[in-house]
């Protein structure tokens, strides 16, 4: 995108451009006055014309009479021109009728239409060559109120070179551009073109005032605040600066007019030679763009996004560069910030996968044990009275009297064990003493059973001011405590556990150790506590109730023994009331 506006650059000439001018020629002009616009045209198509190139011109039936006559009067024969292929005219208005479809280009059709023109004129030259074409359309549909067809034509013609070889050049008049609303599209239309080229009429002559459409462009370049646009000479030193390019670098214009464009760039990127290619790559292309960092005058950086466009003179000479920096800043960031909380959330999901998956893999290990613990415990005693039971109801009186009294009091004490057993399963699973008398004595109990199955010997110290606290906290405590206590059994090979509950700091905290084998280095040494509750210790799920009541989970292991913590935060209302302070 640019604009070329503080020198003279001339109408340019087709004559000595043409025979090097490749399809991704497309150009724009803006012109003051009507006369301006049809003899800077006339030059365009006599060059062409004078060089045995074909040329289509569309345009308003006014230009296209007024274009016939001159060249009629400098000796062209615009019959015969147009009988051989070689001059088409085109009404602007007629021919765009035809490939709009609902007030917007068709693609289809304008392909069809403009490029079957092409091919015509392209097979009644001389030569396999370039075609010439000067075209109003769009400034036809800008005229008409539709904007976003014109801009969208211009599309149209760049994807039409990829498949047809033309040279073409737009023209818009410059008061189609006064309205505040048309500031942005006028960028965008210059976006769309290699080059941008003010005819003399536009651009203002050494010493000369400047006309009304002059100092409407140039009031209309000041206005846009967030576009720097500035031009450029060959070696790229900066020659003209708009109020924009102040407000977005903080320079004045008598600060950075003479200065190389290279005083925006990073040290580093200085160094690798980034402004030079740039340039380089501007001139071969005809259109350079990229987004990086740049400096403003007080040394801080902005995300840049910054477009070049090469000027030339009536011969095609490089005279310099239009430029347009904007500071997209603000949408970098945003864009990060939205690549980072995406980042985020997936990593969320991967470690809800994660937690799901140790959940199941968790409720079916549970299940078994229960299912275990049913079959080879509950089950078997079970069985064995059953079979007592039927023993006894075979036997015959007379053995009944002598050996009923023993057989029955086996069966009690296989009901008994059985009772013992089933208890002993269900509170495990969820004791009705920690809801009814809290952590202070459902702890005790639990520990009882525990040394009685498991043979490991317990002690508990509890801290006089420890009472009672939420359902939540006190089920998560005594989970960390069943938790714990299993791995000591499974794992750890040792012949006692020390518990401890307390108060400390406006916390209620859990202390579980054990003198056993601790965990394997391999496992401890990871480092990371997410991976470490995934490895099989048993203690993720606990890991992640104790950070829903905003806790924490600790674990310290060596070859002395394992310790767990688990820390919850209390309020000082729950403190209070634990202590006895409060009712």
């Amino acid at each position: 995108m640019a604009i070329g506006v503080g020198r003279s650059l001339g109408s340019f000439d087709a004559a000595v451009r043409y025979p090097a001018h490749d399809r991704r020629g497309h150009e724009v002009l803006f012109y003051g006055h009507d006369q301006v616009f049809i003899c800077s045209m006339l030059r365009f198509i006599r060059a062409a014309l004078g060089g045995g190139f074909p040329a289509i011109v569309i345009g308003t039936r006014t230009h296209l009479d007024k274009l016939a006559d001159l060249l009629e009067s400098e000796g062209h024969d615009v019959g015969k021109l147009s009988q051989q292929g070689k001059y088409v005219q085109l009404d602007a208005a007629e021919t765009s009728s035809q490939f709009l479809v609902d007030d917007a280009p068709d693609s289809r059709r304008f392909t069809d239409l403009i490029g079957g023109v092409l091919t015509r004129v392209k097979e009644s030259a001389e030569n396999d060559t370039r075609v010439a074409i000067v075209a109003e359309m769009s400034a036809y549909l800008w005229k008409q109120g539709k904007a976003a067809a014109a801009m969208r034509l211009e599309q149209l013609w760049k994807d039409l070179a990829e498949t047809h070889a033309f040279s073409l050049c737009c023209a818009y008049p410059i008061s189609s551009f006064s309205r505040r609303e048309d500031r942005l599209r006028l960028m965008k239309i210059c976006s769309e073109h290699t080059a941008v080229i003010p005819s003399e009429g536009n651009a203002p002559l050494p010493g000369a005032a400047q006309r009304p459409d002059e100092g409407r462009f140039r009031i209309l370049l000041d206005s846009l605040r967030d576009h720097a646009v500035l031009t450029l000479d060959p070696e790229g030193h900066v020659i003209s600066w708009n109020a924009g390019a102040k407000h977005v670098t903080g320079y004045h214009d008598h600060e950075i007019i003479g200065q190389h464009v290279s005083r925006f760039y990073l040290e580093e990127d200085l160094a690798s030679g980034k402004p030079e290619r740039a340039l380089q790559l501007a001139t071969a292309e005809g259109r350079f763009e990229e987004e990086g960092w740049r400096l403003r005058k007080d040394g801080s950086k902005f995300w840049a996004n910054m477009v070049l466009t090469v000027l030339r003179d009536d011969d095609g000479g490089l005279i310099g560069f239009a430029g347009v920096t904007r500071d997209i800043t603000v949408r970098m960031l945003e864009q990060q910030t939205l690549q980072e909380t995406q980042r985020d959330i997936m990593e969320s999901e991967q470690s809800f996968r994660r937690l799901s998956l140790h959940l199941l893999r968790s409720q079916d290990e549970e299940r078994r044990r229960i299912g275990k613990d049913l079959h080879d415990k509950l089950g078997q005693s079970l069985s064995t009275l059953k079979m007592e039971l039927e023993s006894l109801q075979l036997l015959g009186i007379e053995d009944r009297e002598g050996n009923a009294s023993d057989q029955l009091a086996r069966c009690i004490d296989l009901v008994r064990a059985s009772m013992e057993e089933f208890r002993s399963l269900s509170l495990s699973l969820y004791p009705p003493m920690l809801e009814d008398m809290g952590l202070r004595s459902a702890i005790p109990w639990y520990l009882e059973a525990f040394t009685k199955h498991s043979g490991i010997k317990t002690t508990l110290q509890i801290s006089p001011e420890f009472r009672r606290f939420p359902n939540d906290v006190e089920l998560a405590l005594f989970r960390v405590l069943q938790e714990a206590l299993a791995n000591v059994e499974r794992h750890s090979g040792s012949v006692t556990a020390d518990l401890q509950l307390f108060i400390r700091n406006g916390n209620v905290v859990l202390k579980v150790s054990d003198t056993g084998k601790g965990i394997p280095w391999e496992i401890l040494g990871q480092g990371d506590r997410g991976q470490l509750f995934a490895a099989g210790v048993g203690l993720r799920g606990m890991n992640e109730r104790m950070k829903q009541l905003r806790g924490r989970l600790d674990l310290t292991s060596s070859k002395q023994g394992t310790t767990v913590i688990a820390t919850i935060p209390i309020s000082v209302q729950q403190a209070a009331k634990s202590a006895g302070v409060a009712g």
